[in-house]
């Protein structure tokens, strides 16, 4: 047999060595073993799944109490319920509060037994919209994980009259002075222009957390808010689409919350109509 040329040599001598490392490789990964870094979604996801498959035999849900459901509570009030809707003692709950669209911090507290399997936990949502209200309870031995999604909406004083298509709305609610502007071309699937300017005895208020919430009358068109950012004194602006309503309909109604520093998160309902 010939010996090989120097090229053949050397790379016969790369080869070799490529597939040394990747015995090596091979080998201390099932010497030393792999640590797996999953994904923190889906590992919320499987828990959330195996939760579920617990909670089904026992028939368990919390009822909230409505009064619990606003922006800037204190605290949740909720009784627990089991299949047959008979209300359940001696649980021990934790509560986490979670708002998926973002706009607010995580909150949890361990609830405290009021009787009559009626439970309190210090928590309040510090924002309005949906969020998602978490129960880890240990019940007769049982460990179980509860996820309701709940609404979060303040009281909204309503703008009688008022025609957001021929120019801004004000609105005077909780010692606020609360005008909306969208613009003249209100349109679905097409971004508007939102902005809300906020005033208190005619001076801009400064320091408040101000969003926009569209939605329609007895029609789950899915959550659908936007937090605006400062623009001015008193003045915050952003951008909205609105997606187009499969019956048809085009009567809106957007919900402006302002969360103004030292006072009471206050609401105002503005109804409008949109063309495609």
């Amino acid at each position: 047999m010939k010996p090989g040329t120097p090229l053949q040599l050397a790379l016969a001598a790369v080869v070799a060595a490529a597939l040394g490392s990747v015995a090596a490789v091979i080998w201390l990964g099932a010497a030393l073993g792999e640590t797996a870094v999953a994904d923190a979604s889906h590992e919320h996801g499987l828990r959330y799944d195996r939760d579920r498959a617990l909670a089904a035999p026992l028939g368990l849900r919390a009822s909230f109490a409505p009064a619990s459901l606003v922006p800037g509570g204190r605290a949740l009030d909720f009784t627990l319920l089991d299949r047959a809707g008979a209300p359940v003692e001696g649980a021990a709950i934790r509560v986490a509060l979670h708002r998926p669209a973002g706009g607010g911090q995580p909150r949890a507290a361990q609830a405290a037994p009021l009787g009559a399997g009626r439970y309190r936990a210090e928590v309040g949502f510090e924002a309005p919209g949906f969020w998602d209200v978490r129960l880890d309870l240990e019940l007769r031995g049982d460990r179980v994980g509860l996820v309701q999604q709940v609404r979060v909406e303040a009281a909204a004083a309503a703008a009688p009259g008022c025609d957001l298509s021929a120019g801004p709305c004000t609105v005077e609610a909780g010692g606020l002075s609360i005008t909306l502007d969208l613009g003249r071309e209100l349109v679905t699937m097409r971004e508007l222009p939102a902005t809300v300017e906020v005033r208190r005895g005619g001076a801009p208020v400064a320091g408040a957390a101000v969003e926009v919430a569209f939605a329609m009358k007895d029609m789950d068109m899915g959550e659908n808010r936007v937090a605006l950012a400062p623009a001015g004194p008193g003045r915050h602006a952003g951008r909205a689409l609105l997606v187009r309503c499969h019956s048809g309909r085009k009567d809106w109604i957007a919900s402006v919350t302002v969360a103004a520093p030292g006072l009471a998160p206050v609401s105002v309902r503005l109804p409008f109509a949109v063309r495609e």
